[in-house]
Parts: structure tokens; sequence; C-alpha cells
């Protein structure tokens, strides 16, 4: 059979998650949940399903597939230093974790073609004996049988791991699983010698654990606690007792984290009285059956579970190969493939209805096959056009551009090739958005090209989506884009809600995104610190070609970051802001490398940077508010008075599609407007570009950047305000200093320096306190005060080729060349980065490099 990915990095790549619970073999499952219970979807194109096996006696990484019928085949096998043994995937599946001894350490590996891509190996105390990653995909923890120890890890923003561990704690001997609870909440581990299962609270901020209130689950003598799994219901624990040949169900207490034992259950016939120990245990998807593998025995035991109490009884004892020490289901149920650490043989499984084995193939696979680790699958729906049960996923060059042109129709994947947003967050209400693609990868047009389909939206409170609300269903359409926007409201002020999106080629036939999740506004009642990050300038251009995109900053993207996209969205996504705010040039329109005019080639500026993955994941949990600049909206500098294209009315109308800004079926919402965060801030956005008059026009009281109708707007709506702290947060600057020569802003000297001169004169008539300005657009980092009292941020651009040096007080070429200007802090070197504030009693106010090192704070009482 003709494997039917080229690549299965690119594989990997295409996949669309479905609800995530967290597998014991170190696979994420992606089980769909049926409302009132939990159900195994049935998968209407399934194709190959690929892992990993660890071969600890040839030294090497085996990439096998299974394919429909169950037959397995080798693709590619990887030599490693040392002999591999246990491993797992991130939540991305992008990156392979894999423990090894001689010497011992966890190397770090990417799908690459067939085969596997080094990327970094870490110094650990002993060959690791368990790996797992927390579900935030922050930290991965080991346990090291050998020396009774855990350690944990932070996980960077490539998937790299930190040098040294965030924590090395002794946690006992034979400590031979680490696993953590579905919600990341809690770790376990389970030792063999002392028949104990330790339990301890786990920080997914610091990465520490902390030895929970009632430390440890001592069990029988003679038990052996080795592995341990969880039920996709969250409510059971699964663990395989080695010395015991039994497996035990155990019932979470979802409170404190701690697990009470409810039965343990023999894996073996009453009638065996040979020697032999239990090893794996995994919990099928479905949530049905468990199965646990028996060594000396020979057999691997499949048992039912009780949806109500968690009780098991065996069904099955199938013959398998000698000395079982791991298997893995296929995340999607059909398969069950087990390693012969002493044959040397992999054995795959169908998996009946009833749960049962029915041998499907086997494999002499190499010397000692240690462990096997399923590639997470994509549970699609069936092919856009021919309904075939067929997949393909592009080879992708390192500027993420498909090796092959756009595939033809039935050829490609439905997929989230974007991602899924929300924006314009507030106290009972939130904009979600996604767009349907075809796959995820650039065709040779370097666009994402995107799918007719049918798209809706649920939310709720629970991360299982108990309660849930729905929107109705939205026809993806070329008009738009693709792109599928819809309001969810009734919402609850200051509450985390999860949301999803359900799409396909009709309602009948559809597929689950990925879990998102949002915290509503706290509003004018909410008293609760509020941290927000803004962003500007995300030059795709100039990262991604260096001087041949015109970058003037230093270039520091790798080939990596190329693929993976802004190294900062990876900063601010660990410091978990409450929301972000893009001010402007978003995207560039109008690089010297590429100038984009049409509608196609506008949304191509869109489609092309907004599907990097660390975009992806960030905006998946951090909702936005946007505004354009000069770059998203038409060129350098533009105002509306030239007929060049883009036209003003294209640009407005191209920015509200791309970005959650408006209902959908707003024709023209108002691009300015405030916020009430919560009691002590709120924020306005202003536009400076749609209402503006002629940038060469004289300066004085008819020229304005604003309009008289949104400067009325923000003078009446600041007096209005109670709120402590009053954020402008505008796309251009209006202290500086800035470039003399320019004239397209406050600052300008021949621009709309006026307006801003009487503006300022009224902030200090009206005793506007507490008003500060955060503005984009400068390529640098600065802290101005000015002569007036008002203090103004600038947030710098977000990547280093975009980044440059400023412009000081009293330089000569600068529009404060008598130095006028208060600069407490200006940027030292160019550097990309953005800007921090948290907003409560008082206003925290930070600058970060785009690798989250702080370069200044200031803080307001």
């Amino acid at each position: 059979m003709t494997h039917p990915f080229a690549s299965i990095r690119s594989f990997v790549q295409s996949l669309i998650p479905r609800s995530r619970r967290w597998c014991p073999g170190n696979s994420w499952i992606f089980a769909a949940v049926a409302i009132g219970g939990c159900a195994l979807h049935s998968i209407a194109s399934a194709g190959d399903q690929p892992m990993v096996v660890s071969l600890a006696g040839s030294g090497q990484l085996a990439v096998v597939s299974v394919a429909d019928d169950g037959k397995l085949t080798v693709k590619s096998q990887t030599a490693m230093e040392g002999r591999p043994g246990a491993s797992c995937f991130d939540a991305t599946g992008r990156n392979l974790y894999v423990g090894s001894d001689s010497p011992s350490k966890i190397a770090v590996l990417r799908p690459d073609g067939d085969g596997l891509q080094s990327l970094q190996t870490v110094d650990v105390p002993a060959k690791p004996s368990f790996l797992a990653i927390d579900p935030s995909g922050r930290f991965l923890v080991a346990s090291y049988y050998q020396t009774g120890q855990v350690s944990v890890h932070r996980i960077l923003g490539e998937g790299r791991l930190s040098n040294r561990p965030v924590q090395l704690l002794d946690v006992g001997p034979h400590a031979h699983c680490v696993t953590f609870d579905s919600h990341g909440k809690f770790v376990f581990v389970s030792h063999t010698s002392s028949n104990s299962i330790s339990q301890f609270v786990f920080d997914n901020k610091s990465g520490k654990l902390v030895p929970n209130t009632d430390v440890r689950l001592q069990r029988e003598p003679g038990s052996g606690p080795r592995h341990l799994g969880f039920h996709p219901g969250d409510k059971f624990a699964y663990g395989s007792d080695e010395q015991g040949l039994s497996v035990t169900a155990y019932q979470i207490d979802s409170s404190s984290g701690t697990l009470a034992r409810l039965q343990t259950c023999s894996t073996v016939p009453a009638n065996f009285d040979g020697k032999g120990t239990a090893s794996h245990v995994e919990v099928h998807p479905s949530g049905k059956y468990v199965y646990v593998a028996n060594r000396g025995h020979g057999t691997i035991a499949g048992l039912t579970i009780d949806a109500e109490s968690g009780a098991l009884e065996r069904f099955q004892n199938a013959a398998t190969e000698p000395v079982v020490r791991s298997f893995c289901i296929a995340p999607d149920g059909r398969y069950l493939v087990a390693a012969g650490q002493r044959s040397d043989i992999l054995v795959s499984y169908r998996i009946a209805d009833d749960g049962r084995l029915e041998p499907a193939d086997k494999l002499t696979i190499g010397a000692t096959p240690w462990w096997v680790t399923c590639f997470r699958a994509s549970q699609t729906p069936a092919q856009i056009s021919t309904g075939k049960n067929e997949r393909r996923a592009d080879a992708m060059s390192a500027d993420g551009r498909s090796s092959s042109p756009v595939p033809a129709s039935g050829q490609a994947t439905l997929s989230l090739g974007q991602g899924t947003m929300a924006g314009e967050v507030g106290e009972s209400s939130a904009l979600l958005q996604t767009r349907l693609t075809l796959g995820t990868a650039l065709n040779a047009d370097l666009d994402l090209v995107g799918s007719p389909g049918v798209a809706r939206f649920e939310w709720s409170t629970s991360p299982d989506f108990a309660d849930v609300k729905r929107s109705p269903w939205q026809t993806s359409v070329a008009q738009r884009d693709y792109i599928v926007r819809v309001t969810a409201d009734n919402l609850e002020p200051d509450t985390k809600y999860f949301y999803r999106v359900i799409f396909g080629t009709s309602p009948s036939n559809t597929d689950t995104g990925p879990t998102c999740s949002l915290r509503t506004l706290p509003g004018p009642g909410g008293s609760r610190p509020v941290k927000l990050i803004v962003g500007s300038c995300m030059n795709y251009i100039k990262f991604m070609h260096g001087r041949a995109g015109n970058a003037g900053g230093p270039l520091t993207a790798t080939p990596e970051d190329k693929r993976l996209g802004f190294p900062a969205f990876v900063s601010m996504k660990d410091a978990m802001p409450d929301f972000f705010v893009g001010t402007g040039d978003i995207v560039y329109y109008d690089n010297p490398y590429r100038v984009s005019t049409t509608v196609e080639e506008l949304r191509r500026c869109w489609h092309e940077q907004f599907r990097f993955p660390r975009m992806i994941e960030f905006f998946q949990h951090v909702p936005a508010y946007w505004s354009k600049d000069d770059h998203d909206y038409r060129y350098n500098d533009s105002d509306n008075e030239t007929d060049r294209a883009p036209l003003p009315q294209t640009a407005v109308r191209l920015f509200n599609e791309q970005l959650p800004i408006a209902a959908i079926d707003v024709v023209q919402p108002r691009a300015y407007r405030t916020i009430r965060v919560s009691r002590d801030v709120q924020i306005w956005l202003t536009e400076g570009r749609e209402f503006r008059s002629a940038n060469d026009a004289p300066d004085g009281p008819a020229k304005s950047m604003w309009g008289k109708v949104q400067r009325d707007w923000i003078k009446s709506t600041l007096q209005d305000s109670d709120a402590k702290w009053k954020l402008i947060i505008s796309p251009t600057p209006m202290v500086g200093p800035d470039d003399g020569y320019k004239k397209d802003n406050h600052t300008s000297l021949e621009g709309f320096r006026h307006e801003a001169n009487q503006f300022f004169d009224w902030v200090e008539q009206k005793q506007i306190e507490n008003l500060f300005l955060v503005c984009g657009d400068r390529h640098w980092q600065y802290h101005s005060i000015h002569p007036k009292g008002v203090n103004e941020f600038a947030v710098g651009a977000l990547n280093d080729e975009n980044s440059r040096m400023g412009v000081l007080p009293g330089a000569e070429f600068g529009t404060d060349p008598t130095g006028q200007i208060i600069q407490p802090y200006t940027s030292r070197e160019p550097s990309g980065g953005y800007l921090q504030i948290i907003a409560g009693d008082s206003l925290d106010v930070q600058f970060f490099d785009d690798q989250a090192t702080r370069l200044y704070r200031i803080v307001f009482p």
C-alpha cells in the first residue's frame, strides 16, 4: 500500500485536533465527546497511522505506519546516541521527546520527511522510565526508576527543553511512571517496590511540584503499581500492578487531587500459576475499555469499564509477543500496536466494536523494541468534492511553502489553517472567528487557499462543554474569504469560557477544532488586576527574507522561526495576558520585495502570516482588539488623497473582513471605540487613517487625523470616565520624538501637531488625571513624557528584523529639536518586543524583548 503522506512533518502539521484527553501511553487522545456522555466518533477517512518505536538494542527510532487493514510498514530508522526508551509527543504533535541511557539524556526530535530530525539533547540523572507533558504544553516531566527521582523541564518556544530542569525532586525508590490528571493540576508517580503512588500538586506557571496533603497512596504488599492512565470522563484512573498481575481502578477527587482505590481485577485467568508481571496500561479513547499487557503470560488483557461506577470486568486475553513492555492505542481507537521486547516483533490488532483485539499483522522491527508512541491522528471529514477516504498534506519548505502546486480538489484536507481566535471580548459577549482552508501549507503562489464548507461555534464555562451554547450554522463563502465569525453573547462577566468550532463539508459531515478559551472582562464592577499586552509592526517579509525583504534590524530569524512564526508570540503566550491589542501594521502590504494592491494580494498577506503555528497557539487562548495603521491600510504614510491601489474603501473592507472587529454582517463598523475593562482601567482605541486630512495640508485648526466627530467623542468619553487609569492606545505617536521629515502623525512638525497640542491643552484644562498614551508605528521602544506631563509608551516592532534605533529628545533631525520631552527610557539596541501593562490599584508598565527579557519597568501608584 502506498503511504498517502509525502512527509510525516507535513502530515503532523496538517492535523486538526479534537477534544484532548491525556493518553497514558503519552500520545494525545482526540475523542469526540457526545452531549450527555462519551462516544467514539466514527471516522469516515482514517488513513494510515504513523508511530515511533524505540529500538533500545540497535540504538534507533523506527517510524512505522499502520494501514487501514492493520498492515505495518517501516518508513524510516533514525540512529540515536545511546539506547532509546520512553517517548512522547507534545500537544502540537510537532515535537517528539525520547529518553535514553548510555548516555542518560532526553532528546528532542521533529518529523522531517519520513524520518526524524534531531533538535536537542539534555542531560538527565538516569534513563527516564516515563515521560509526560502537562496539558498546558509548558513543561515535560520525567520519572527515573534507577534514582527514584522526577525532573521537570520547561518547554521553550520551538519545543526545545531548558538545559537544566526547573526541578529535580527525590520522590522515593523505583519511580516507574509519572503522569498528569487531564487538567494539569495534579501529578502522580507510581512506585513498584514500595507499593505506592506519590501525589503532587502542580504549578503550571513555575513548573514546580509540591507534595499533596495526602502525599502517598499506599497499596498492599506485592501489588507493585507501575503505570497509570486516566479515563476520558475524568472521574477514574486505571493502574497496572506489576507484581500483582492485575489492574486497579481508582476514584479521582478532582478538588484535592488524590486517588482512592475502588477495585483490583486480575489481568490473567484464575488458573494461571506461572510467573509473570503486568506492564503497560491504556484506556481506550471511547472510555469503554482498558488494556493491560501481561509479561510471562504472553497476553494483552481487555477489560470493560462501567461508565457509572468505573468497575472493571475482564473479557479477553489476546495472545501477543513475548515480554510486551509497551503498546500504543491509535488516537482514533481503531488499532492497538504492541512491541515484543524479546521477540523483536511488532504486532498490530484491530479493535472490534466490542473491544476485542483481532490480530492484523506482524513485523520484525529491530533489536529490543522498548516503547511505542503514536503520532496524533487526523480525524477529518470526508474529502471535499469527492468524498473519498483519502487525505493529503504537502511537503513544506522552511518558509512554509508547499513543495508542489495546489492539489486538485479532493486531494486536500479541509482544515483550520489559520486557527481560531476571539476578538472584542467584553463583559457579556465576544466575537469568535475561523477560516476554512484547504490544508495548512502555502501553495506555489504562497497562499493558503480557502475552502467552502460550514461551521458553527460552541462555548461553555466547562472544559468538557457541559451546558454548551451553540451558534447557528454558517457557510464559508469566497465573498468573505471563507471566514466564519459569530457573536457569543449572554456571557457572564469575569468568567473563563471554553470554545471550539465544529466544521465540515456539511452539517452532517463535520469535525471538531481545538478547545480554545477566553475570559470575559470584569467590567466596571470588577476590581481584579488585568494584564494586557500591546504589539505592533509585524513585518512578515523582513522576517522571512531578511535584507532582501528590506530588513534594517538584526537578522535573528532561524529556519525554525520561519516555520513557526515570530518568537514574541511564545513569550507573550507564556505571560498569559487577559487580552492583546494589535495597534496597527499587523501586516505589510507595501514591502518593496512584494507590493500588494489587489484584493487577492491583500488577502494573501493575512493568510501567510496568520497560519504561523505560534500565532495560532497564542490567539487560541488570548482574545484581541485590533487597530490599523498605514501598512495594513494602504501603503507607507498613506492618507486618502490618491487613487493609488488599494483604495480606502477596499482597505477598510479588507481589514474588517480579516479580523474579528465587528459581527460579520455589520457593513461599516466604527473603527474607534472604548472598552471599560474593569473598575480601574478603561482603554480607547483610536482610528488614524480613515478620517484624516491630507498629510501635505498646512497644519492648523482645519487639519485633523481624527476628524471632528472622533475627536469630540474622545474628549466626551474621557470626561465621562471614572476609571482610575485611562489608556489611549493609538496606532501612531502623539509625544515622540519621531523622525523630523515625517508628516503623517501627531508628532510631525509639518503633520498634525496642532491637533495634538490642542488635545494636550484640553487634558490640562479639564484636569484629566492618570491619562496614558500607548502607541505603535515606531520601531523602537520608549517611555516619553510630554511637557504637559502625559506619559507615552511606544511598543516597538514585534520582530527583530523590523526594529531600529530611535530618535532622542534634542536630536536636530527629530521632532523635538529643543529637547522639551523627558525620556526615562529608550531602546539601547534594535530589538523586537512588546509592552505589558498590569492595571489594578497600581499601573505596572513593562517593556520586553521578543525573548521575554524585561528591559524596563515603571509602576504608577
